[in-house]
């Protein structure tokens, strides 16, 4: 059953007007038609069984039938990381919110190539994502930050970093942080980070491990994947 992410209070008895893309998606592509049945969420209200009442030109509405499940909480692991190039950037987003990232903070260091994002892509990547994975959350995204503006963030965090150029350690060798809330996942920008970088992230921490991905040097969205993988599996 299709899917779809609505960002309202969704209660029995009620009907909601789609966004114009769903209308192309529902109507259009999936050929669905009054009296078939979707799926909306959010994670404020859960997932909710919902039926077709009325299509128009460009538009679609569905009746809110019954609660099928509740919200559910996902792990409180964040991902800091450097954007990158051409499709890859989109991979990430997606991938980390089919494993259940909670937050995602694109970071500019002094060898990140990319200078600006589409945060409205991100979003739109982000829930396309939750809509086929069957997650009822969207993580928040941020805009894109300088490292030496995240140092709120850091302070806050128990901070993995994921450093190609530094011998880390193996993840299940590592001493596990107290709390495993403020999880936040660090992979830095293609070409690495600069020792200033570095000091930086490890000075303004909460707490900070440095985390072996192994001996091969991965491409920065095989390191992101890899990297929430081992976190995911360890501290969720």
């Amino acid at each position: 059953m299709k899917r779809v992410y609505c960002n309202s209070i969704l209660s029995k008895g009620s009907t909601y007007d789609l966004e114009e893309k769903y209308y192309i998606h529902l109507i259009r592509v999936m050929r669905l038609n009054i009296g078939d049945e979707i799926t909306l969420f959010n994670q404020n209200s859960g997932e909710w069984l919902a039926i077709i009442k009325k299509i128009k030109k460009n538009a679609v509405s569905a009746e809110v039938v019954k609660r099928t499940s509740s919200s559910m909480p996902n792990p409180d692991i964040n991902l800091l990381f450097s954007p990158i190039k051409y499709l890859n950037s989109e991979s990430v987003v997606r991938q980390s919110t089919e494993l259940g990232i909670q937050n995602i903070y694109p970071t500019s260091f002094r060898r990140t190539v990319i200078k600006r994002i589409n945060q409205n892509k991100f979003e739109h990547y982000a829930i396309g994502a939750a809509q086929q994975c069957g997650r009822t959350s969207i993580p928040h995204i941020s805009s894109l930050e300088k490292i030496e503006n995240r140092i709120e963030l850091l302070s806050k965090s128990n901070v993995l970093i994921f450093d190609e150029n530094l011998i880390g350690s193996k993840i299940n060798d590592i001493i596990p942080f107290k709390s495993k809330k403020n999880i936040l996942v660090i992979i830095g920008p293609e070409g690495g980070f600069e020792d200033s970088e570095r000091a930086l992230i490890f000075k303004n921490s909460m707490n900070c491990i440095n985390v072996s991905l192994g001996q091969r040097i991965l491409k920065a969205d095989t390191a992101v994947i890899a990297a929430l993988s081992l976190t995911f599996h360890y501290f969720s």
